[in-house]
Order: structure tokens, then C-alpha cells, then sequence
């Protein structure tokens, strides 16, 4: 499932339906108009290059050998701002995220390097000759970290109670927020989910579903002796708030929550009834902790770093290149990379009329945004080449939409970014009857708007505010009046998915090996279609046209067809612009050389240089 991205790394997010039908026939209209970008590779565009060599490869799946470790010690690290909550299911942030992957699992597991399912709480399974009935055979012996047994009962639960919320009282909405519902949901069906003994589980599809054996892999699987009474009573999606206590928090992964300190830190500690064991038989995690510290911003995680502080920090740009990497011997670390992020820096446009129609920002703003040229006047004011030029120091690439320039199956190299050309903007600006109508060089409409608007970012993360610096001063040069706006990275996110009071955005989302993992957020139902989240009724046709690709490429047996499909839909990010995409980083995380069975991965997932931390442990000659 794609996150929206914490002020961590830098690198992947409306039930509405759009009132007065001429209105929309406007912005159809508009859709098709000749002054277009085109949907091919741009001579004009900048030249990329993924040959950046700062630090020692990834390794290969052949060197994947981990050995029998020592158990003790822990692992320190740093993460800006509060965790939002501990609810695996609820969760749409990686301020969440960070913590439920490592307390909470799904049935299956990805391979870090090739993306294969691989068995997780289900140790094996197979499906019909048609596709639509999948059984899971779960382990057996497993335990919640509250010593509790897993059984069918608790993933039956998880799917239908959870996910679903299927007990909710007759002709209500789901109680709670989900992502999985959006990515599990197929043209209003869903799986029906049911145990046929206490460790297999039968799922039955509407429809053949390509990747099902992945996204098995999440929901995480929760407790049902625990969590069933806040079900009953409605309060689940309220449920292991940050406030609350460590037994409240029931998982099967090898970490449980330890101790959160708001302000201070998140510690999470070894879990004694994890059930996977080493070579040897004994007992996984090997480490007693993982240590989250809770700073102001990402300068301090640099310092923390410099100073021994922490083990590990994911380096910004050149920057820190040029200062870590003379350092690594005297300091004892070593600069881990990892290739270029999954992930993307984008801005975005408030396109929510309805939130417009309840006064939380101007309709005529809503209005320009809503408006494809405008966005494209966006995305060739900006210099994005300036951007990793004086923001990434060169440690990073000019980016064009998802999927794009990180290596992998679905990759469409074809659709290059927006060649910087603030003549082409103001072209298009022109064309939408938006003109400087006096001497402030401020452009206005029609009816004497200003365009003026606040551009938020959030206030963790200095090197996201500095690219939203950047990109507000190239907007200005084309008659834009732009306020720059930083919030703290929860507050920014409750704005985008649940009151919608905002107008632009500088933001980020994680990564995903298969596009269907974006659901969530390119489904214009879905949660997190962060430029107008809960429609009933798609806003564009091409928005519908998005949600029949989604419909279709999930049914898709033949890989090959997919990426076709898939492909359409990348081309429709790049010429609807609804993220106008800037840039995204190589990968390069300074790691301290302490730690036995550390083999980082070229994953697209956030936990790349640590995916097997149950395994890793620490050096006799670091203790």
C-alpha cells in the first residue's frame, strides 16, 4: 500500500459527487484541449542520469547468507515529528507505518530483490483453476505478543470486521478509515473471507485478481479476542491511539511497542513469543530494541548522526555526501546505495469543488486549478534541474510521474519531465484568460482574482521546504503570488484526507513494486485521491478512465498486458498533471559498522536497508 511519505525520506496520496452538470462539460472540455503537453519523450527535456556512485552497491539475492547471530543490544535511530497512531488498519501515513510493520504481519511477504510473494503467517497456498477461490494454510503454533494463539478466527476477523467493517450497524458507511478496503474493493465487490478449519482460510473473489497472493500480504492481521469488543461499541478506528498503553498493541511480528515518550522517543522491544527462528532454532529478533527518536527535523537527524547518536540516517543530497563520505572510516559507518527511490516529490492542486462549495477554499481557485492548463503551466514553470541542482546537491534525479525511472517490471521511461519553459506557462496561462491587469506583474481572471494562493509543505522536513522555496520563486516569475506555508506533517495530512482546507501542496508518497498498490490513492474514491479524496462520481472522465484501468489491470492474468495498461494510466498522470512531480532521490543510507547480518536490498520499500531486522545483530567487537 502506498503511503503518504513522513518527513523521514525524501524522495509516495474524496464520497463526493460534483454538482452542476454544465460545470463539468467545461472541464471535459478542457481535457481535450489542443494546447497539450505531449505524451511522448520531450527532446527538450532534461538529461537523466542513474549513474550517481557515492557508496557501496546493494547487495544480490546469491549474498543474502545470514548466520547465527547474539542476541542483545539495539538499534537506534531517528524519525521527525509524533507517531499519528498505532492502527495497522486505519493507517494511511507512514508517521504510522514506521512502527505497525514491525508489530503487526500479513499472510504473506514480498522478496526484497524480487518482488516475489514469499510465505509470511501463511506458510504455503494455492487457488483454483478459474481464479477465484484462494486458500491460505496458516502456520501453526504462532502467538500475538500477548501470548495469545493466531488462528483463522483472528485473519477472518481482520478481513470482514476490520477491513470491511461488515458488522456495522445495517445502512451506515464503514465506521473507520482503510486503505485496503479501497485496494480489496473491485468495482463495488468485495472478497468474501471465511476460516474452513483454525488454520486454513478460504477467500473467494469476485473476480480473478492478478496479484492476489500479495495483497494478502497486507491487511495485518490483528487479535480478535483483543479487538472485537471496540468493534461491537464502534470505537476501533479510534483504537491504539499514541496514547495508548503498550498491552493495548497486540501483533505477531518480532517487535512490540516498549515505551513512547511523546517528544522523546518510540521504543519497541523484542517480542518473546515471535515465531520465527534462525538456522540454528533459536529464537528471532536477535536485538532487544529499536529505538525511534522523535526530533524537530531532519537537521537534527544529521547531527545525530555525526555525532554517534544514532546507527543509521538516509542522506538528503550532495551535502551530506560531501561530508559523510571522507568521514566513514574515523566514524566507523558505511554509505549503503541503494539505487533511485520508489517514491516521488510532487506539488498538487486543491481540485475538490465540493469542499469550494462549503467555503473551505475560493471556487475560483478551485476553478483554475481545476483546469488543465493551469497545472501544466505549473509543470513547465518549475526547473526541476534547478531543483537537484540546489536542493538535492546532485543526489537525485528530475522526475516525470510514478514509475518512470526506478527500475522494476513497470517501468515507462518514455514520458521524460516537463522541459523548464516559463514562456510555454505563460502561454498557457494566457490562453486560460489569466493577465497581469496592472502594475504588480500579478497575474488575475477575469473577474479581477488575484492568483494568489498558500502553498504548504510540512514543517519537519527543512529540505522540503526549501524545494517549496524553489518552486514558489519559479511561480512568481510567471505572475503567481504565492505564500509559503509549512505545517507539522500530521496536521498537513488531516487537511488532505479528512477537511480538505487547503489550496497547494508540496508532498511525497512511497513506493510499490506493482502499481495496483497505489489503489488507494488513484481511485477516485479512494481515501487518499489526495486532489479530491471519497467521490461517488469521477470528477473527470479521465479520473473514470483511471478507475476502469484499475478495474481491469487487477483482473489481468498476462503480465504483459498489464504493463500496457498501466502504462495508458502513467500517460494519464503526465498529461492531466493531477501531481505535477518535481523530483526524487538516489538512495543512500550511512549505516555504522556494528551491526552482523546487515544486507541492504535494491526494495522499493521504505525498509530496504533493514528488511530482515529480526535477523540482524550486534558485532562482538561493537559491544
Amino acid at each position: 500500500m502506498i503511503r503518504l511519505l513522513t518527513p523521514t525520506f525524501i524522495g509516495m496520496l474524496l464520497a463526493i459527487s460534483l454538482a452542476g452538470g454544465c460545470d463539468r462539460k467545461k472541464d471535459d472540455a478542457k481535457t481535450s484541449s489542443p494546447s497539450t503537453a505531449s505524451t511522448s519523450a520531450s527532446p527538450e527535456a532534461p538529461v537523466r542520469s542513474t549513474t550517481i556512485k557515492v557508496g557501496v552497491p546493494y547487495v544480490t539475492r546469491d549474498q543474502y547468507k545470514p548466520v547465527v547471530g547474539k542476541y542483545g543490544g539495539q538499534l537506534v535511530r531517528d524519525i521527525p515529528g509524533e507517531p499519528k497512531s498505532f492502527n495497522p488498519i486505519t493507517a494511511g501515513e507512514t508517521s504510522t507505518t514506521d512502527f505497525t510493520q514491525r508489530i503487526f504481519q500479513g499472510l504473506t511477504d514480498e522478496d526484497p530483490w524480487t518482488g516475489e510473494t514469499i510465505p509470511a503467517l501463511a506458510e504455503k497456498w494455492e487457488n483454483s483453476d478459474d481464479g477465484l477461490v484462494w486458500t491460505f494454510h496458516l502456520r501453526k503454533g504462532v502467538q500475538f505478543n500477548d501470548g495469545t494463539p493466531f488462528t483463522a478466527d483472528d485473519v477472518v476477523f481482520t478481513w470482514n470486521d476490520l477491513v470491511y467493517d461488515l458488522s456495522r450497524p445495517a445502512g451506515q458507511d464503514p465506521r473507520w478509515p482503510c486503505s485496503m478496503r479501497d485496494a480489496t474493493t473491485f468495482e463495488g465487490k468485495i472478497v468474501k473471507v471465511e476460516a474452513v478449519d483454525p488454520y486454513t482460510v478460504r477467500f473467494t473473489l469476485p473476480q480473478k485478481i492478478a496479484i492476489f497472493d500479495q495483497l494478502v500480504g497486507s491487511p495485518n492481521i490483528c487479535s480478535k479476542a483483543k479487538y472485537a469488543p471496540q468493534v461491537a461499541d464502534g470505537s476501533f478506528g479510534s483504537a491504539m491511539s499514541p496514547d495508548s498503553k503498550p498491552e493495548d498493541i497486540v501483533g505477531t511480528n518480532a517487535f512490540m511497542l516498549g515505551e513512547y515518550r511523546r517528544g522523546e522517543r518510540v521504543t519497541l522491544k523484542r517480542n518473546p513469543h515471535y515465531w520465527k527462528k534462525d538456522a540454528a532454532g533459536n529464537q528471532l529478533p536477535y536485538l532487544d530494541r529499536l529505538v525511534f527518536l522523535l526530533v524537530r527535523d531532519v537537521n537534527v537527524m544529521f547531527l545525530n548522526f555525526q555525532q554517534k547518536v544514532t546507527d543509521a540516517f538516509a542522506l538528503r543530497h550532495g551535502k551530506d555526501v560531501r561530508e559523510l563520505l571522507p568521514a566513514q572510516n574515523a566514524d566507523n559507518f558505511t554509505l549503503y546505495q541503494l539505487g533511485p527511490a520508489g517514491g516521488a516529490e510532487f506539488v498538487c492542486f486543491n481540485l475538490n469543488s465540493d469542499a469550494a462549495k462549503a467555503g473551505k477554499l475560493a471556487e475560483y481557485k478551485v476553478k483554475w486549478f481545476r483546469d488543465p492548463r493551469f497545472r501544466r503551466a505549473v509543470a513547465y514553470a518549475i526547473d526541476r534541474s534547478a531543483l537537484v541542482r540546489n536542493v538535492l546537491s546532485n543526489l537525485g534525479y528530475p522526475l516525470a510521474a510514478h514509475y518512470t525511472l526506478n527500475p522494476g517490471f513497470f517501468q515507462y521511461p518514455e514520458y521524460q519531465p516537463y522541459p523548464y519553459d516559463p514562456a510555454k506557462a505563460k502561454a498557457l496561462l494566457a490562453e486560460m484568460g489569466l493577465k497581469v491587469r496592472d502594475g504588480s506583474g500579478i497575474l488575475s481572471d477575469e473577474q479581477g482574482n488575484k492568483v494568489s494562493f498558500t502553498l504548504n509543505t510540512n514543517s519537519e522536513n527543512n529540505q522540503r521546504i526549501e524545494m517549496a522555496t524553489f518552486i514558489s520563486t519559479d511561480l512568481r516569475k510567471v505572475g503567481m503570488d504565492v505564500n509559503t506555508l509549512p505545517l507539522t506533517f500530521n496536521l498537513l495530512v488531516q487537511k488532505v484526507d479528512v477537511s480538505f482546507d487547503w489550496e497547494c501542496i508540496v508532498f511525497g508518497l512511497t513506493g510499490s513494486r506493482d502499481p495496483h498498490w497505489g489503489a488507494n490513492i488513484w481511485k477516485s474514491s479512494a481515501r487518499l485521491h489526495m486532489w479530491w479524496p471519497f467521490q461517488k462520481t469521477p470528477s473527470y472522465d479521465w479520473e473514470k478512465r483511471e478507475d476502469d484501468i484499475f478495474n481491469t489491470a487487477i483482473s489481468e492474468m498476462d503480465k504483459g498486458k498489464r504493463k500496457q495498461l498501466y502504462g495508458e494510466w502513467v500517460g494519464i498522470l503526465y498529461r492531466e498533471q493531477p501531481f505535477i512531480y518535481t523530483t526524487t532521490t538516489e538512495r543512500v543510507v550511512a549505516i555504522r559498522r556494528k551491526f552482523g547480518n546487515l544486507f541492504p536490498s535494491p526494495s522499493p520499500l521504505r525498509t530496504a536497508a533493514f528488511h530482515n531486522e529480526d535477523e540482524i545483530f550486534i558485532l562482538d567487537a561493537a559491544k
